[in-house]
């Protein structure tokens, strides 16, 4: 056999290696679409474990090395882990609001948004969904005693910052929470928690630097929003609102306001 025979050979069989490695990728792609919709359907609950190898490969009618394939695309999806060892197993992980602010969060921080403008953003989006919640024909039920009740919790922490910021954290995300609307239970979600995260960066350090007059404010602000929500007035809630967050967020931004955002909990 010549060279040149060899060669052409080599060629036919790395060709043949290459079409077949495309092959499978594709099939795994299609595996791991029919596991994907399984899981975000609900088919497969958080915490179960996929089915056996063997099993899944009789089922999609493919090889080992295609379904592990398919199990990776999931892994680095974060919709499986797998485990080793006698108790191992792909263990199905359901898609949450924290997942989603985390890849949120890291396509901020390549991309250098600052927390002046993540402040921005908050905003203008939070006071939709106040206004969204006095929208509500039930949020005498569903709304306002959710509020009031956080509210009697954060009016005895004037006298502690961190206690205080934590408080009021936790009244701004129960109005994204009962605004009804789940794409901005999502939406703002991420941003809201995205946010919290930011304040880590002068909560321990500034929080009681914010004297307890101005604490005082926030908490008849916070009262103020509540009655406008429980009077309907979505006009004049989503107004208040605004100003209420642009006093809320001066302080932090005075010396924050051009740090970049970061992507997971911030350095102090």
């Amino acid at each position: 056999m010549t060279n040149g025979s060899h060669a052409i050979r080599t060629e036919s069989r790395a060709a043949r290696e290459g079409a077949d490695r495309i092959r499978h990728a594709a099939i795994a792609e299609v595996v791991a679409d029919a596991l994907r919709h399984r899981i975000l359907e609900g088919d497969l609950a958080d915490g179960d474990v996929l089915p056996k190898q063997d099993e899944l490969m009789a089922e999609f009618d493919v090889g080992r090395t295609t379904l592990r394939q398919a199990i990776r695309i999931l892994e680095t999806e974060g919709l499986l882990t797998v485990r080793r060892g006698n108790m191992g197993g792909s263990v199905v992980h359901r898609p949450t609001p924290e997942d989603a602010a985390h890849m949120f969060g890291m396509v901020m921080h390549a991309r250098r948004v600052t927390l002046e403008d993540l402040a921005r953003a908050l905003r203008r989006l939070e006071p939709v969904c106040v206004a969204l919640c006095a929208q509500r024909g039930d949020r005498m039920e569903t709304v306002v005693p959710r509020l009031r009740e956080i509210h009697a919790r954060m009016v005895p922490t004037v006298d502690d910052g961190l206690a205080y910021i934590r408080a009021s954290r936790e009244f701004h995300e129960a109005i994204v929470a009962a605004c009804g609307n789940r794409t901005m239970q999502i939406l703002l979600g991420m941003v809201e928690t995205l946010w919290a995260r930011q304040e880590q960066l002068w909560a321990e350090r500034s929080a009681n630097e914010v004297g307890v007059d101005t604490r005082l404010l926030g908490v008849r602000e916070h009262q103020h929003l509540i009655d406008l929500i429980a009077d309907g007035d979505d006009t004049l809630a989503y107004r208040y609102a605004v100003r209420h967050l642009e006093g809320a967020h001066a302080y932090p931004l005075q010396e924050y306001a051009v740090r970049p955002v970061r992507s997971g909990p911030a350095p102090v």
